[in-house]
């Protein structure tokens, strides 16, 4: 049993159904449907507009405000910029020791660069031939030849570990007693080369 809304109904039951009966009987047109949409839109608008002004404010907007007070005081503003100075020089050195221990060198100098470039002109500079390398690297990446190689060479180089990692278990069983003897040789290899 079916009931038809009167136009004075605050909550129809058939809202936004194409093709419902209108409260006289005749089908919904295309006009209606339009008006409808237009009418969600709006409401959505509305809404998204009232969550905007009550959320509450971005980190980014927090640390910018945070930063505009810094700058009003002299000493304040020096001290923070020793700071980053100091933070951005510190990531720096690190990375480039990590060029040659394990880690990831190239990122943490990219980091480095990052929080210098919050603060000085020149880092920024400096910053923005690495920005065209990772955007001339982003596209390369998404051009279909070169990401269906990628991935081929991606699932050959999967195939080859999973082969070598089968080979060590059938050899030496749940065992890093190996691993640990080869690094031991390598880092005596190593060590032998500054003696």
């Amino acid at each position: 049993m079916s009931r038809i809304p009167s136009e004075d109904d605050p909550n129809p039951a058939n809202v936004g159904k194409s093709g419902s009966p209108r409260s006289d009987g005749s089908p919904r047109s295309d006009e209606d449907d339009e008006t409808l949409a237009e009418q969600i839109r709006d409401a959505a608008a509305d809404a998204f507009q009232r969550i905007e002004e009550t959320a509450p404010p971005s980190v980014a907007s927090r640390l910018r405000t945070f930063r505009e007070r810094l700058r009003r005081n002299r000493g304040l503003d020096t001290v923070w910029r020793v700071m980053v100075f100091a933070l951005g020089w510190t990531l720096i050195a690190a990375g480039m020791v990590m060029w040659v221990i394990p880690g990831p060198g190239w990122a943490t100098i990219i980091l480095g660069l990052v929080v210098l470039a919050s603060e000085f002109s020149w880092a920024n500079r400096a910053l923005s031939p690495v920005r065209q390398a990772a955007q001339r690297a982003t596209d390369a990446a998404m051009d279909p030849r070169r990401r269906k190689r990628n991935l081929t060479l991606a699932a050959i180089a999967g195939v080859l570990m999973g082969i070598a990692l089968g080979w060590y278990l059938l050899t030496y069983g749940f065992t890093v007693s190996p691993i640990i003897e080869w690094s031991q040789a390598l880092l005596d290899w190593f060590m032998g080369l500054f003696n």
